[in-house]
C-alpha cells in the first residue's frame, strides 16, 4: 500500500513538473509568435532587446539582425542604384558642354551626398608635354563657387590622388585647408574625400567632397562608380570634339578642294579656249603664211619683170642718152660753124 502511495506521489510530481515545462514551452513559443509577428511587421516600438537571453529569441534575435542588416544593404545598393540612373540621365543629356556637364554633375552630387562642398577637377589636355587638372566646377551649399584652381601632379592631395590613382579618406583634415561657410559661421569639415576619375587605367579628373560628418563606405564606393561613368563619358565628349573638329576641318577641307577643282575647272576652261584661241590663230598664220609665200612668188616674179623693165629702161635711157649727147656735139658743131660763118660775113661787111 505504501509503495502504491509512493508511485502515485512520484507520478504527481512528474505530472506537475512537465505540466510547468509544457506552460513555460507554451509561453516561449507564444513569446517567440509575438517576436516573430512584431519583426515581421517591423513594429518600431516593440522591445526586442527584453528576451534576447532566451534561447530560442537568441536564434530569432541573430536572424532579426541578419535581416536588417541585409536590409541595409538592400537600402544602400538601391540608393547606388538610383544614384547612378539619375547621374546617368544627367550624363546622356548634358554632354553638349563640358563645363556645364560638370556644373551638373557636382551640383547634383553634393546634393545627393548631402555633403557641403564639392569639387570637380578635369584633366587639361591642352597642355602640351605636361599635365595639370583644372578645377572646372565647384559647390558650396548648393551655391557655385567661381574659384580659378590648377593643381600639378603631387601637388596637394588632389595631385597626389591624381598620381596614385587611388582615393583618399580623411578623418583629420590639415588646419587651414578649406573652410565651409554655413549659417552659423566658419565650420572646419571633419571628413573629407578625394576620388580619381578612371577609365582604362587613364585618370580623366578627380572629384573632392568636404562634410561636417563622416562619408559611409557605401556613399564612397558610389561616387568611385560614379568617377568611372564620368570618366567615360569626359572620354567621349572629347572623342566627340575631336570628331566634330575632324569632321569641320574636312568639311573646310572639302569645300576647299571643291573651290580648288573649281578654279582648276575655270583654268582649264581658260586653257582650252586659249588653246583653240591658239589653234585658230595658228591657222589664220598658216594662212598668212602660205598667202605671204604667194605674196612673195608674185612680188619676187614682178620683182624680176620689173628688173628685166628697169634693164630696158637703163638701155633705152643710155640710148637717149647717147642720142642727146650726139644731138648736143652736133648743135655745138653748127653753133661753131654758125660761129665761123658769122665771123666770115662780119668781116665781109669789114670789107664792105
Amino acid at each position: 500500500m505504501n509503495k502504491q502511495i509512493g508511485i502515485k506521489v512520484l507520478w504527481l510530481d512528474q505530472y506537475a513538473r512537465l505540466k510547468e515545462e509544457n506552460s513555460k514551452l507554451k509561453a516561449d513559443l507564444d513569446n517567440a509568435l509575438e517576436y516573430c509577428n512584431a519583426l515581421l511587421e517591423e513594429k518600431e516600438d516593440y522591445d526586442f532587446n527584453e528576451k534576447e537571453e532566451e534561447p530560442l529569441m537568441e536564434a530569432i534575435n541573430a536572424l532579426r539582425l541578419q535581416r536588417k542588416a541585409l536590409k541595409v544593404i538592400e537600402e544602400e545598393r538601391a540608393w547606388v542604384s538610383e544614384g547612378l540612373t539619375k547621374f546617368v540621365d544627367i550624363l546622356r543629356t548634358s554632354q553638349s558642354n563640358l563645363e556645364e556637364l560638370c556644373d551638373q554633375i557636382i551640383n547634383n552630387l553634393v546634393s545627393y551626398l548631402g555633403v557641403t562642398q564639392g569639387g570637380l577637377f578635369i584633366v587639361d589636355d591642352n597642355i602640351d608635354d605636361r599635365k595639370e587638372l583644372m578645377l572646372i566646377s565647384a559647390y558650396a551649399y548648393e551655391r557655385k563657387k567661381y574659384i580659378n584652381r590648377n593643381v600639378k601632379p603631387r601637388e596637394g592631395l588632389v595631385g597626389q590622388v591624381f598620381i596614385e590613382k587611388r582615393p583618399m579618406f580623411l578623418k583629420e583634415i590639415p588646419e587651414q585647408y578649406v573652410n565651409i561657410s554655413s549659417g552659423l559661421g566658419q565650420a572646419r569639415p571633419t571628413n573629407l574625400f578625394i576620388a580619381p576619375m578612371l577609365m582604362n587605367e587613364e585618370v580623366y579628373g578627380v572629384i573632392e567632397l568636404a562634410s561636417l560628418k563622416e562619408m559611409p563606405e557605401f556613399q564612397r564606393e558610389f561616387v568611385l562608380k560614379l568617377g568611372e561613368t564620368i570618366a567615360s563619358t569626359i572620354a567621349a565628349t572629347r572623342n566627340s570634339d575631336r570628331m566634330k573638329t575632324l569632321l569641320e576641318d574636312s568639311q573646310v577641307q572639302a569645300e576647299q578642294m571643291r573651290a580648288q577643282e573649281e578654279e582648276m575647272r575655270q583654268n582649264v576652261e581658260e586653257l582650252q579656249a586659249t588653246q583653240e584661241e591658239m589653234h585658230r590663230k595658228q591657222k589664220e598664220m598658216e594662212a598668212a603664211n602660205i598667202k605671204t609665200k604667194n605674196n612673195e612668188e608674185v612680188l619676187k616674179k614682178a620683182f624680176e619683170k620689173m628688173s628685166t623693165t628697169e634693164e630696158n629702161y637703163k638701155t633705152k635711157i643710155e640710148e637717149l642718152n647717147t642720142a642727146v649727147t650726139e644731138k648736143e656735139d652736133k648743135i655745138a658743131s653748127l653753133e661753131r660753124e654758125i660761129e665761123l660763118k658769122n665771123e666770115e660775113i662780119q668781116k665781109l661787111r669789114g670789107q664792105l
